[in-house]
């Protein structure tokens, strides 16, 4: 709770910024006060009502996380480093948002790759006893 203490008050202290800001021009303070309304509803209950988020409660700005899941390659999903057509195989989805308070708000891109065993760790595979990765290119390659 100590470390929320830190960033309400960052957060206050821009707010009344801004309003003195916004004093001396007049126009700014109406839209100002609303944007701030808005985000800190939406974080508050994103925040209160427990959702999930993968990133920590106080990280803000952007970040890229991503989530793989395992394929079976194929003619329609090979690899896209070797074009290795055959195996077992990892499909990456890199997000990269914008995040404030841990809530992501806004994904600014989105990225998919599908990637073989090897591609995908070098170093695990390295770790396969029976074959390694000089192998398991060679067999490729007949």
């Amino acid at each position: 709770m100590r470390r929320y203490v830190g960033v309400a008050a960052t957060v206050l202290a821009t707010f009344v910024l801004l309003v003195a800001m916004a004093r001396t021009s007049g126009f700014l303070l109406l839209p100002l006060a609303l944007v701030l309304v808005l985000a800190l509803g939406y974080v508050g209950v994103r925040i209160v009502t427990g959702a999930p988020s993968p990133y920590h409660r106080i990280a803000s700005g952007v970040f890229e996380r991503t989530d793989s899941e395992p394929v079976r390659l194929s003619e329609a999903t090979p690899c896209e480093s070797c074009a290795d057509r055959e195996g077992a195989g990892e499909r990456r989805v890199s997000h990269r948002e914008f995040v404030f308070l841990g809530v992501p708000l806004v994904r600014l891109s989105t990225t998919r790759t599908v990637r073989c065993e090897l591609c995908a760790d070098p170093l695990g595979a390295l770790e396969d006893d029976e074959r390694d990765a000089i192998d398991r290119e060679l067999e490729r390659g007949r």
